[in-house]
């Protein structure tokens, strides 16, 4: 110890170092021993004529001693996060490898040092990634995940960009390398494409928009999972949206609706040509189309409606007892995840439907079980399995009932496409134009109270006609014409 102690003494002397030269020659020893134990071990079977590049001991290209043609490899170690990215440069020459590994390493090193994942994925491959992640939370209960009728919606929204990435050359283009720009045309070429279905209309800017609200999430993803970086995800450019809301779809007048009421009981449900089940299937229908009408709900809340969820209001007096009737909607049948309780004149239309299923070749008592749907599939089969009717059934029937009415002169389209949704938007309009207060229909709706003042404001205004113009104008009116309008009035 003393030996070694004299040999370093005359090696300062002789060198001309002080004390500090020596903890700086020190210093810089242990760095580089540190940086040597980073590295991971290799195995010199594998790597062959490693050759550092740009003098720096994170990149290296080899030769993979395991294949026959001795292939070039390059190799980055980024040790902030402790990853190694290697990739085949495909290439036999040392030279070409050198030069091709200055430029991977310049692209690659940025972004291995702020996170992001080395490997560089498609379009394609994201569009499938993001698919299966949300698979992952799929659930029967709004909010809580996504319904299986949502993300089939969602990815229908995803598979458009995938189309426009397509059209506009850039399919095998790697995430980072898509200009950023692309994504603001997005929405106009939505916009000119054709439509798969109701052809006769147009496309709406709102919905557009959620298709690209849909994308834009999709790259939030890729953007938490390390594919890319903020400023490498597309910008885009929402269209303009008619502050007039109104509802979309076309609805049924009240006369309209009670003059195919007529149809539904003496035509439809009349026909002697059907066979005795279809004539009950129709009997079914009609009463449906009732109930939608007098209840508002959701074409999923009708179809998933159980017999427990059915009760009489103790609040009702007895003669709101005899004609009124409970209805809960569970969280998980509702849209907004919420459950809520509703108020509808239907008893005289369950007890019919309990009278149809009780006769041949049913003859069964489907409300004896309070687990059984009020509406189920009508084969003997699947009302034993208790599987419920599916939207698909009624939407052919109202199409049906609809052309066959017009037909026959009980009311006139004029061009309007009546869908089940359409119960619904009748339903408020006539409540509204009752005088219903706005409040108690958002409750009975299980929607917001904002909602149905931008949508239906229009009626609003018209009903209030009276109230708002009282006193204006009085004072223009000689006292002759204000008797005989009083006088009309009467």
């Amino acid at each position: 110890m003393v030996e070694k102690e004299e040999q370093l003494k005359s090696l300062l002397e002789n060198m001309d170092f002080d004390a500090e030269d020596l903890i700086r020659v020190v210093s810089a020893l242990g760095q580089i021993k540190k940086k040597k134990d980073n590295l991971p071990a290799e195995n010199s079977k594998v790597i062959g004529d490693k050759t550092y590049v740009l003098n720096r001991d994170d990149v290296y290209i080899y030769q993979d001693q395991r294949t026959k043609r001795k292939w070039w490899y390059i190799r980055i170690y980024e040790p902030r996060y402790k990853k190694v990215w290697s990739k085949s440069l495909k290439t036999t020459s040392k030279t070409v490898a050198l030069a091709l590994a200055e430029e991977i390493y310049s692209e690659r090193k940025g972004r291995l040092s702020i996170g992001v994942r080395a490997v560089s994925i498609i379009t394609r491959e994201l569009v499938s990634l993001y698919q299966e992640y949300r698979r992952k939370e799929l659930t029967d209960i709004p909010y809580v995940g996504i319904k299986q009728k949502s993300l089939d919606a969602l990815c229908r929204h995803i598979k458009k960009w995938e189309e426009y990435i397509h059209i506009t050359g850039h399919k095998n283009t790697k995430l980072e390398d898509i200009p950023t720009d692309l994504g603001k045309n997005f929405g106009i070429y939505i916009k000119g494409s054709k439509k798969k279905a109701f052809l006769k209309t147009p496309r709406v800017n709102g919905t557009i928009n959620h298709t690209i609200a849909a994308v834009k999430l999709m790259y939030k993803f890729a953007i938490e999972e390390k594919y890319i970086t903020q400023n490498e995800m597309p910008k885009f450019k929402y269209l303009k949206v008619d502050r007039e809301i109104r509802p979309k779809r076309d609805v049924l007048t009240k006369e309209e609706r009670e003059s195919i009421s007529k149809y539904l009981r003496y035509k439809y449900c009349k026909d002697t040509t059907c066979t005795k089940k279809e004539l009950l299937k129709r009997r079914i229908f009609n009463l449906v189309f009732t109930i939608a009408h007098y209840t508002g709900m959701r074409p999923i809340e009708l179809t998933k409606m159980k017999w427990k969820h059915i009760s009489v209001n103790p609040l009702d007096d007895k003669f709101g007892q005899k004609k009124n009737r409970m209805i809960h909607i569970p969280k998980e049948n509702s849209k907004t995840g919420r459950s809520r309780d509703i108020v509808a004149p239907i008893q005289i239309q369950l007890e019919s439907i309990k009278k149809i299923y009780q006769e041949p070749p049913y003859e069964l008592d489907i409300a004896k079980d309070p687990e059984n749907y009020v509406f189920p599939r009508m084969t003997l089969t699947d009302i034993k399995n208790n599987t419920p009717t599916t939207r698909v059934a009624w939407e052919k029937r109202l199409k049906y009932v609809m052309q066959k009415s017009e037909e026959l002169g009980y009311w006139e389209s004029k061009g309007r496409n009546i869908t089940l949704y359409q119960w619904r938007h009748h339903y408020i309009t006539e409540r509204l134009i009752e005088g219903v207060d706005m409040y108690q229909i958002a409750l009975n709706c299980g929607t917001s109270l904002e909602y149905i003042q931008q949508t239906y404001s229009h009626l609003t205004t018209a009903m209030k006609s009276k109230e708002i113009t009282k006193g204006l104008g009085a004072h223009n009116m000689k006292e002759s014409s204000k008797q005989k309008i009083v006088n009309e009035q009467r």
